[in-house]
C-alpha cells in the first residue's frame, strides 16, 4: 500500500518520512493500519483511501490502495484583509511613524 502522511505525521515514522509503501497480508481495517503506522487517531483529521475522503472508524484498506493521511490544519477558512502596522509603533500611537515619513531623505520636513 502506499502511504502518505501529510503535515506533521511524517515525524510518527522512524525515518521521518512522508510517503513510504507498507505491505498489508489482505484487507485490514483502516485503525489497524493507522496504529501500526504509530501514528496517533487523535493527530489525524482527514483520511482518504484512494483519494475518497473516509471514515477512520469504518474504513477498510487493502496492499493496492493508496493512504493520505493529515493533520489538523489552521487558516483558510475566509481570506483577511491584511493590517499594516508601523515598525516603530501601532497605528495611532504618537511612536508610529506615516510611509511617507520614513520615507523622507534626512534634513526634510516631515509633514
Amino acid at each position: 500500500m502506499h502511504v502518505h502522511l501529510g503535515g506533521h505525521l511524517a515525524f510518527y515514522d522512524p525515518q521521518r518520512r512522508s510517503r513510504f509503501e507498507v505491505h498489508l497480508d489482505g484487507e485490514t481495517a483502516l485503525l489497524e493500519v493507522i496504529r501500526r503506522l504509530g501514528v496517533p487517531e487523535a493527530e489525524i483529521a482527514l483520511a482518504a483511501v484512494n483519494r475518497q475522503v473516509v471514515a477512520l472508524e469504518e474504513a477498510r484498506v487493502g496492499d493496492a490502495d493508496r493512504l493520505d493521511l493529515y493533520p489538523p490544519m489552521s487558516g483558510g477558512a475566509q481570506p483577511r484583509r491584511a493590517r499594516r502596522f508601523s515598525p516603530i509603533g501601532p497605528p495611532g500611537s504618537s511612536r508610529g511613524a506615516s510611509a511617507s515619513a520614513r520615507r523622507s531623505p534626512p534634513g526634510r520636513a516631515r509633514r
